[in-house]
């Protein structure tokens, strides 16, 4: 072996080396990234969703791609409001999403779908109410005392500079899914499973140039009540979970 080839030999496995350096660092990366930006949605979750439902709501993991923007969300629990005897409204055990990844950064967030495969929705109801009427009041409370704007971090140390206004990050859902959910209608200490067809919406906040996630939520329950309203009550009335079934629940469930 020639000393010119070998010195050619040992540049190209420092070469080698490097680029191997660098894709290792490169997935390492892409790890950390994906990682945070699922850590950054579950608290977001976490912490918004209680502020907009006024009940518990838990995110137990999300994963979600930066790059190809589709992940998964797992295990979001949303509570009951005060006053209804069962532990929660929604389970769903899984959520599909995929965001465009281009918008995660701007005003508007663009989701090009959000599917719901086998959710567990209760609905309680106590004749001239239910705990998803309940539910979606307090959803529509939070929106109008939300404004416009969020409420931005204030200055920390010296720094006395008030913080400028910003404005409040838009969804814009162009499918959304709730397929195969399973629902339990309860109410005087009896409960029957009702099955319903698939929930489908689409081109949510589109014409509004994105929708606050109150009004996101809103627009959600509000479909997703008077669904299981319209079958759950019938349910009901024909499994005598209800006292008084007359024009009162006939109205409710229009």
């Amino acid at each position: 072996m020639s000393a010119q080839f070998r010195k050619l030999y040992r540049s190209m496995k420092i070469v080698l080396y490097i680029v191997g350096s660098l894709v290792a660092l490169a997935l390492v990366a892409i790890l950390i990234v994906s990682f945070m930006l699922g850590s950054i949605v579950k608290k977001a979750v976490n912490h918004a969703g209680p502020q907009i439902t006024q009940t518990s709501v838990v995110l137990e993991n999300a994963k979600i791609s930066p790059f190809s923007g589709k992940g998964t969300l797992k295990g979001l629990t949303v509570g009951n409001p005060a006053g209804w005897t069962t532990p929660r409204a929604f389970y769903l055990g899984e959520i599909s999403i995929d965001i465009e990844p281009g918008s995660i950064t701007k005003d508007t967030i663009v989701i090009n779908s959000i599917i719901i495969n086998e959710p567990e929705i209760t609905f309680e109801t106590k004749i001239t109410t239910s705990n998803l009427q309940d539910l979606l009041k307090n959803i529509q409370k939070s929106s109008e005392s939300s404004g416009s704007t969020s409420p931005q971090p204030q200055p920390s140390g010296g720094d006395t500079k008030p913080a400028e206004p910003g404005k409040e990050v838009k969804l814009e859902v162009k499918s959304f899914r709730l397929e195969k959910a399973k629902v339990i209608v309860a109410g005087g200490g009896t409960s029957v499973p009702v099955e319903i067809p698939a929930i489908v919406m689409e081109n949510l906040g589109t014409r509004e140039g994105g929708l606050t996630p109150e009004q996101l939520a809103t627009a959600v329950i509000k479909e997703i009540s008077v669904q299981v309203g319209q079958y759950a009550g019938k349910k009901a009335v024909e499994k005598g979970l209800l006292d008084k079934a007359g024009k009162e629940l006939n109205k409710l469930l229009k």
